[in-house]
């Protein structure tokens, strides 16, 4: 079943990026009649390919040789992305206001260029997003960090790390949870490569969770990196913080009827490791998990709060309007029942390094107590 929903899932994209190559090449041979629709259509098509072989081939890879073929892969998806969206732009204008051909082709570049620069700065450029939770049974405030998708690997590294590990220190929280996707290759599992080094400057106690690129990437590698940096990795686990029960689980399936090409294929499920694992009654509790998923079994158990990632909101529009039809929570604070989730966009990007409509965040979470006031003025 994963097998058959991959090869449907690369089938439809190969279907769009055809449509997009044969939509551009008809477009650029109209504002550049210079240039051979002919050329125009196979220079396309060849760069397509190797951008497409080389970002499916070389996604996890350690070899030099073939990281650069991915970031050129990527770089150049992410150009035609936002010339695609660039032209389209144009064509939407044109109805109005009817440009010449060359003046709509040279509005495409200039906005293609803009978008460009504009989505890789958003990418790199960390927000802090505050949110301000309700915890019943807690008794005084605590302050928590959370973390998710760094994605650690062709183009992000030690610096994109120590801005991040350096932001938590000037919020000051509590404590740190982090959902995964800490790395999305092995760029950086060269031996003596310590790209985990600025999380041992964290002052405060750090606890992870594995996502699915991590174990694309190879689980028990990171697994080992994150505890060598002082991180307490929780796989199907429970830890306390003070007054907090915190629920660690690993990335898998709601249950055994449920379906994801992002989960582990296993037996092991969201319902039944949270019937296998000791819970203590009527204490706060917060469940960690790299996906939105089997909210309602962790309602059930009495979680007041479920943080996730996996989403990144989209990244790039349009996608933002396919993650919210695919998840059901994809970014931001939801109420289910009794429970809150948080869902966060992301501190990293996926394939692009680039984002338009969506940010790179880290999150305050300020978990309070019921008829909390707060005092800041």
């Amino acid at each position: 079943m994963k097998n058959i929903a991959v090869i449907l899932s690369l089938i439809v994209l190969l279907s769009m990026i055809v449509g997009a190559v044969i939509y551009l090449s008809n477009r650029f041979a109209l504002f550049f009649p210079s240039v051979s629709h002919k050329v125009l259509m196979w220079g396309l098509v060849a760069v397509m390919t190797v951008a497409f072989t080389g970002v499916l081939a070389f996604t996890t890879t350690a070899n030099p040789v073939g990281k650069a073929v991915f970031m050129f892969g990527a770089i150049v998806a992410t150009l035609f992305i936002f010339t695609l969206l660039s032209v389209a732009v144009v064509d939407l204008f044109n109805l109005i206001f009817k440009f010449s051909p060359q003046v709509r082709g040279m509005f495409a570049v200039i906005l293609s260029a803009v978008l460009t620069v504009y989505g890789v700065w958003n990418a790199y450029n960390l927000k802090v997003r505050e949110v301000t939770i309700t915890v019943q049974g807690l008794s005084h405030e605590i302050r928590a960090v959370h973390i998710s998708d760094l994605h650690l690997g062709n183009f992000r590294g030690k610096r994109q790390l120590e801005k991040v590990v350096e932001t938590i220190n000037k919020l000051n929280p509590d404590i740190v949870f982090n959902t995964g996707d800490m790395f999305d290759s092995k760029a950086h599992f060269s031996k003596g490569n310590d790209v985990l080094a600025a999380f041992r400057k964290l002052k405060m106690p750090h606890y992870f969770v594995y996502g699915n690129h991590d174990e694309h990437v190879g689980l028990n590698n990171v697994v080992s990196r994150m505890k060598n940096a002082n991180a307490t990795v929780l796989q199907n686990e429970t830890a306390r913080f003070g007054e907090l029960q915190i629920i660690g689980l690993n990335n898998m399936l709601a249950n055994v009827k449920s379906f994801d090409v992002h989960a582990t294929d296993t037996s092991q499920t969201i319902e039944n490791a949270l019937n296998n694992i000791n819970l203590e009654d009527n204490l706060p509790t917060i469940v960690l998990h790299h996906r939105p998923d089997g909210v309602d079994y962790m309602q059930q158990k009495g979680a007041n709060l479920l943080l996730a990632g996996h989403t990144h909101a989209g990244q790039i529009f349009p996608f933002t309007f396919i993650a919210k039809w695919m998840f059901g929570y994809n970014s931001g604070l939801y109420k289910y029942k009794t429970m809150d989730i948080y869902v966060s966009e992301g501190a990293g990007t996926i394939f692009a390094p680039a984002r338009l409509g969506t940010r790179s965040e880290l999150t305050l979470v300020r978990l309070v107590p019921k008829n909390f006031k707060d005092k800041k003025i």
